[in-house]
């Protein structure tokens, strides 16, 4: 699970110090629930997607939840050794096109797109997706100073 409690300690006139306190107990699966309850949209599919994977050797570690909406937007956050990644990075790149290519597999292979039609375009599979990405590993490489993008190849 993952606990984490917010603290505001700023200095307001007579204003009490804020505390705010989220545990979720199914880690990222609870994460991925409390980001789809907050954008007040209908949910795709019922249960939120996740799996996880571990290189010993490599030294890396990959864990995924994700959950489709009927928003049009997406909603991708990812972390890298816990470090929230906004701009992204090789493991959200690497996620996005690993998701489009195994949809347009299983839609051709469940003949949900014949041969003559076009792949799904990567807007399109993402289209309301609400997903979190978490990497850790042995050696992070981030882009610039802020740590805010991931740079690894692996």
């Amino acid at each position: 699970g993952l606990a984490l409690t917010l603290h505001d300690e700023r200095e307001e006139d007579g204003a009490e110090h804020r505390t705010e306190k989220f545990l979720y107990e199914r880690g990222l699966v609870d994460y991925v629930e409390h980001l789809v309850k907050a954008k007040k949209t209908e949910v795709v599919n019922a249960d939120v997607i996740a799996f996880e994977s571990e290189d010993t050797v490599k030294k890396i570690s990959l864990e995924v939840a994700m959950q489709w909406t009927t928003s049009y937007t997406e909603s991708v956050h990812t972390y890298a050794n816990t470090i929230n990644t906004h701009e992204g990075g090789t493991h959200e790149e690497g996620f996005r096109a690993a998701l489009t290519t195994l949809v347009n597999r299983y839609a051709r292979e469940n003949k949900l797109l014949r041969e003559k039609d076009e792949n799904l375009t990567g807007d399109d599979v993402r289209e309301g997706l609400t997903a979190v990405i978490s990497v850790k590993l042995g050696e992070p490489q981030f882009e610039g100073q802020t740590k805010t993008k991931l740079g690894n190849t692996e």
